[in-house]
């Protein structure tokens, strides 16, 4: 009985010895598949200006390319003298170094490295360095920051441009004053000054306020907030005149309960200083609220999402089960009928956060949500922490319901900024059965094997005007610009990967114009049909448009005699566009037609809706096509799985034959543009800038002097025979200079072109034309090519002479 017991408790020990090593195993293997996205860990720096911080960078981990990254601006004065300002964190800064290049990054102008910095009673680093080269006046350069830390070395970015004089401190202490009066009641009246406040009766819209916004608005009603996060002034665009300054800040309200509430706001100020103060322009405010399943969210209506825009972008499964949203660069999905919520993704942490988590230089598209709750998604933009914190690029997402994980599929390091990389995935992305991806990127069309980590090029150099894709992504058509098929479309099926070519007949060309559905939209230009329009610009009359499917199967055909199809518009759910008449040699608008989708589609099992609440003002929620059934939340956060780095390194050639034109507008990048006449107007309407690929100023609103008259010896020979042939004019300039065509432009338009020292050539009837050389209140100065005679001309005289002559101005850029 003895050796019984002796044996019974050896087996005894043995087996919970077991039990217990194997759970240990177990666990131990858990917590080193699943775990919580590693904190950030890098730098910020910033420039000062005075008492003044602004312009926080924060850090890539690779180089970046410099003329694809422009979140700030600094100015210099002419001591050239900065203050840099460094927040390590937990980081050890070893040294400090800069290079500043020509802004397509082709030139080095000046490198130094700063091994002392100086440790300041807030903690920050800082130096003060001088620039020592000749940098051209108005003319944007990339300023590159380097660190050397114990995370290795990290990159930071701004552009630096010299401005005669900029008010930048007072710009700057402005924008950070009039953040901290908004939410001083006490302060409120010091604000009225500044408003352009308007007598329509306001709708309480935290997520859009503007400067005709009610007082009361902007010092946020009954929200009652305090700030949480403060805001550092970013500075967009600054010149002799104006500014531009954007700033992003947390603030925090008690809700109905006394639980705290977050909103992430974005200010921006266009600002004049006029030597007695500073006037306020324009103003505009975002907030958007840090969603929180806690926070009573759950209604009989739906979803409520709280403040934000009612742009929502969202999808649910067939069944109606799952609906995965985004708000704020977060992920969530959310099941009705059992309350159950997830966050999937987030790059924010839920304590002890502070702006380099917090911030939104991502954003996330879902791609599908599974009847079992399963979501692929991909995140795209600035990476703030985790395996590729520092990076831009592209993730691909698997969530994994029964498990709450997320998976990894495949990381696509990028070298250009968020809003680059926006302007190029808001095109195409796509990920077919096959579980390939599908990205147009700088004009190349990539396909990503991610199970094999591989890519390959499907087409290169495309135009994104002449680049279409579905409703759903899985198909896409293009048109070819060189080779044997130049002038040809070629449509592809990603799902099948079959491509179909539709080639024009003898003396024809196609049009691009879209897709209704999965059906190609082309139009049909006979030889002869491209004219000019009243204003100046060449218009391709479509004497026939056709709708077919991928399989070549004609759905509509449209075509009217005598009549041609131009400014066409392509939406979900109708198709617009302007039908013309030839008049002499130009094209005449007659009227508007369109063509109604009749595509039958399911009822939406969700919408976004917009309602009221009485604190909050106007808010927005998602609604379901049954009530939801759980009114208390269940709210999971589901874990990152580490299944090995799966890194797809592409080589994006972004060589073009063709020059870009940016608009900057509103504190970022507006859009992208191969015509500067539209890149002029569009930057116009919007109060912006235009600059090229080279970082030049082709022009800035509201910076033009008053008066200026050009020495015509200093205009380019070719300039002053006012010639309207473009390549006549380009092959006079040579290398030297870089032909600009402004037609359709105004007269007020092209006038920055002189105040910048460049003339400007205008035609003045069907084979007359003068050399624009200068300006003032009253007349424009123009040079008559045949005589070279300089004679003032009445400015409304000029305005109405340009207008009946087309608006046709072309004008020149030097290449530096």
């Amino acid at each position: 009985m003895k050796n019984f017991l002796k044996r019974f408790l050896i087996l005894l020990v043995v087996f919970v010895l077991g039990v217990a090593g194997t759970s240990f195993l177990m666990n131990s293997e858990t917590t080193d598949d699943r775990s919580d996205m590693n904190d950030s860990t890098l730098p910020e720096v910033m420039v000062q200006f005075g008492d003044t911080l602004t312009n926080r960078m924060y850090g890539y981990k690779q180089p970046m390319e410099t003329d694809f990254v422009r979140d700030s601006v600094t100015p210099l004065d002419t001591t050239k003298k900065l203050t840099l300002a460094v927040n390590p964190y937990d980081a050890k800064v070893r040294n400090l170094s800069y290079e500043i290049r020509t802004s397509d990054g082709s030139k080095v102008m000046e490198n130094r490295t700063i091994k002392n910095l100086e440790t300041g009673s807030d903690g920050y680093l800082r130096t003060e360095i001088e620039i020592s080269s000749g940098l051209l006046m108005n003319q944007e350069y990339s300023f590159q920051i380097t660190l050397s830390t114990n995370h290795g070395d990290v990159y930071y970015y701004t552009r630096v441009v010299s401005r005669s004089a900029t008010y930048t401190e007072q710009y700057a202490k402005f924008a950070s004053d009039f953040v901290q009066m908004s939410l001083d009641k006490d302060q409120a009246d010091n604000l009225a000054a500044y408003m352009e406040t308007s007598d329509s009766a306001s709708s309480r819209n935290f997520a859009g306020l503007n400067i005709n916004s009610p007082l009361a608005d902007i010092i946020w009603g009954n929200l009652n907030p305090q700030l949480s996060k403060a805001g550092i002034p970013i500075i967009k665009d600054i010149n002799e005149t104006t500014a531009s300054i954007s700033v992003e800040y947390e603030i925090t309200a008690p809700d109905e309960n006394g639980n705290a509430e977050y909103y992430l706001v974005t200010d921006f100020y266009r600002m004049r200083y006029d030597e007695t103060r500073i006037r306020l322009l324009d103003f505009e405010r975002s907030a958007t609220q840090v969603f929180a399943p806690s926070r009573s969210v759950i209604s009989n209506s739906g979803l409520i999402l709280g403040v934000r825009s009612k742009n929502v972008d969202y999808m649910t499964n067939e069944e109606g089960s799952v609906t995965a949203f985004t708000q704020n660069g977060d992920l969530w999905s959310y099941a009705p009928d059992t309350g159950k919520f997830v966050e999937i993704f987030t790059f924010r942490k839920n304590e002890n956060s502070d702006f380099r988590d917090a911030r939104v230089e991502h954003d996330i598209t879902i791609l599908d949500v599974a009847d079992n709750g399963d979501v692929d998604f991909m995140v795209y933009g600035y990476m703030n922490r985790g395996a590729h914190e520092g990076y831009s690029g592209v993730g691909i997402y698997h969530y994994n319901n029964d498990k709450s994980v997320i998976e990894e599929q495949v990381f696509i390091p990028c070298t250009e900024s968020y809003e680059f990389l926006k302007e190029d995935l808001g095109t195409l992305s796509y990920v077919n059965q096959n579980n390939q991806l599908f990205l147009l990127i700088s004009g190349n069309l990539y396909s990503i094997n991610i199970n094999e980590n591989t890519y390959e090029v499907l087409g290169d150099h495309i135009d994104s005007d002449d680049f279409g894709v579905s409703a759903t992504n899985a198909h896409a058509a293009w048109k070819i610009k060189s080779g044997d098929q130049a002038g040809q479309i070629e449509m592809i099926d990603f799902d099948t990967m079959e491509t179909r070519m539709i080639a024009p007949e003898t003396a024809q060309k196609l049009v691009l114009l879209g897709f209704m559905n999965e059906d190609i939209i082309y139009g049909i230009v006979l030889d002869g049909d491209t004219l000019p329009n009243a204003n100046g610009y060449d218009i391709d009359g479509i004497s026939t448009f056709r709708i077919e499917g991928f399989d070549g199967t004609v759905k509509k055909e449209y075509h009217q005699d005598g009549l041609y199809v131009a400014g066409v518009t392509v939406g979900s759910t109708l198709m617009e566009f302007n039908l013309l008449q030839k008049n002499g040699d130009i094209y005449k608008a007659v009227k508007k037609d369109n063509i109604m989708n009749n595509n039958t589609t399911s009822t939406d099992l969700t919408s976004a809706e917009q309602t009221n609440s009485t604190r909050q003002g106007v808010i927005v929620r998602l609604t379901f096509d049954d009530s939801p059934s759980a009114e208390e939340p269940l709210v999971l956060y589901a874990k990152v799985s580490s299944v090995g780095e799966k890194t797809v390194d592409i080589q994006v050639d972004k060589s073009s034959t063709e020059e870009v034109y940016y608009v900057y507008a509103r504190g970022g990048l507006d859009s992208v543009w191969t015509d500067p006449a539209k890149a002029v107007q569009r930057a116009d309407k919007q109060t912006g800038v235009v600059l090229n690929r080279a970082q030049q100023y082709v022009w800035e609103r509201g910076n033009m002097k008053t008066q200026l008259t050009l020495n015509t010896t200093d205009i380019p020979e070719i300039i002053r025979t006012a010639s309207l042939d473009v390549q006549n004019l380009q092959n006079g300039l040579g290398d030297s200079a870089k032909v600009v065509n402004l037609s359709g432009c105004s007269l007020e338009n092209v006038l920055y072109e002189v105040s910048a020292q460049r003339a400007v050539i205008a035609k003045t009837g069907a084979d007359s034309s003068v050399v624009i050389v200068g300006y003032d209140q009253y007349n424009t100065y123009l040079l008559d090519p045949s005589t070279g005679e300089v004679k003032p001309y009445g400015m409304n005289d000029s305005t109405a002479l340009f207008q009946s002559a087309g608006n046709v101005f072309i004008t020149y850029l030097d290449q530096k």
